[in-house]
């Protein structure tokens, strides 16, 4: 018997199994080491090795994610990052491609802040259609930020150059430190119930994860959510990202930039109330027009030219009304007339008496007055009455002859 050849594969399909299996079997990782080998390539592209005391991982980050690192990555640094695991075929290696790359001293944080996330989009605070338009025009504006950081000063000055005629309300917090979230909370509430003010404006300017972490706190993200203003979250700068910007109403890159979204340009403003002025004063105009041509046409009409042929229309109709008032009075007492005589002279020939004037006679019974007319309602000598044209004489049936 002879044993069947092997069925033989190629390196290359080989290393697409491989890569099957490994990425389909670790999605989205966290991954701490220590960074050797480190090049950061002309292209832009940061390639090195992520190691430990006993194994070692090849590791990529490319431009379009390393330009937003708030560090620069150096041989020995401990460092957390997070990404996928992938097969670079070329070689046939394993190696993590990186999204997110912090020292590991902060890497706890992010942790945190993407379990929160996590959590917060699961409960719908994210969701876009829940959340608030920001007023067109707002009349009072609020501010929630320390006192003394450039914020406050951007914020103000911002507002001054573009819309000095808006109110603003200022309610100092702290935005650094353990007690920092807890007094961003208060003053949300505190604005919230004052309910003074058309919208909020909440931040700080840049700093280190650290530094931001208030507003990344549960407390925070919470009181933003519940409050019933709508909240431009401008916290940091424009790469900066918090759980409050995800929450808030609207995120704005920068307190500066904030501020130019709630206030519209007074000069904006101006032109807006101009337009509208042209638009009426060429409505009015319109309308006037219109009358004016309307009156000339009826200052053409020849009865208002001669108002006394107008009366004079009028008096002949009037006339015309009268007279057919009265043809048709007179109408109605011939047709009257006519009824009556035809009524008056069935009535009169209907009269009894005009009957008896002709020779006739009614004879009644005496005893009970009724007409007698069959001779068997009176017995023999009977009496009865006779009534004629002129009077009344009593009679009396005659005996029968035998």
């Amino acid at each position: 018997m002879s044993t069947p050849e092997p069925q033989a594969i190629s390196v290359s399909d080989l290393t697409q199994q491989i890569k099957n299996v490994l990425e389909g079997s670790f999605p989205i990782l966290w991954i701490s080491g220590e960074i050797s080998n480190f090049v950061h390539h002309g292209s832009g592209h940061m390639y090195f090795t992520l190691k430990d005391e006993k194994a070692e991982i090849r590791g990529v980050m490319f431009k379009g994610f390393n330009q937003f690192l708030h560090f620069k990555p150096e041989n020995g640094m401990q460092v957390l990052l997070q990404g996928d695991l992938t097969v670079y075929k070329a070689r046939g290696q394993y190696q993590i491609v990186a999204k997110k790359m912090e020292p590991a001293g902060i890497g706890t944080l992010y942790l945190a802040f993407e379990a929160l996330k996590k959590q917060l989009a699961a409960e719908g605070l994210f969701d876009q259609e829940i959340k608030q338009k920001l007023p067109v025009y707002p009349r009072c504006i609020g501010v929630i930020t320390s006192q003394t950081g450039a914020a406050v000063r951007d914020i103000f000055q911002v507002l001054d150059r573009r819309a000095p005629h808006v109110d603003v309300i200022l309610k100092p917090s702290r935005v650094q430190g353990d007690k920092a979230a807890f007094d961003l909370t208060e003053a949300i509430n505190d604005m919230a119930a004052f309910n003074a003010v058309d919208v909020i404006i909440i931040g700080r300017g840049g700093g280190s994860l650290e530094d931001l972490w208030p507003f990344n706190e549960e407390s925070v993200a919470r009181a933003i959510f519940a409050c019933s203003i709508p909240i431009i979250s401008a916290v940091g700068h424009e790469t900066d990202l918090s759980i409050s910007d995800l929450v808030a109403d609207m995120r704005a890159p920068t307190p500066s930039a904030a501020a130019e979204v709630v206030s519209p340009a007074a000069s904006d403003l101006i032109e807006y109330i101009h337009g509208y002025e042209r638009n009426l004063a060429s409505a009015m105009q319109r309308d006037l027009q219109k009358r004016w041509q309307g009156l000339d046409s009826a200052k053409d009409r020849f009865v208002l030219q001669q108002p006394s042929q107008l009366l004079k229309q009028h008096r002949t109709h009037s006339r015309e009304l009268v007279h057919l008032m009265v043809q048709a009075y007179r109408l109605g007492i011939q047709g009257f007339s006519g009824k009556f005589a035809g009524a008056n002279e069935k009535l009169l020939a209907l009269n009894p008496m005009n009957i008896l004037s002709r020779g006739y006679s009614i004879a009644y019974r005496e005893t009970d007055q009724k007409i007698i007319r069959d001779p068997q309602d009176l017995k023999e000598g009977d009496p009865f009455e006779l009534q004629t044209f002129k009077g009344t004489f009593r009679a009396k049936r005659a005996n029968k002859k035998k």
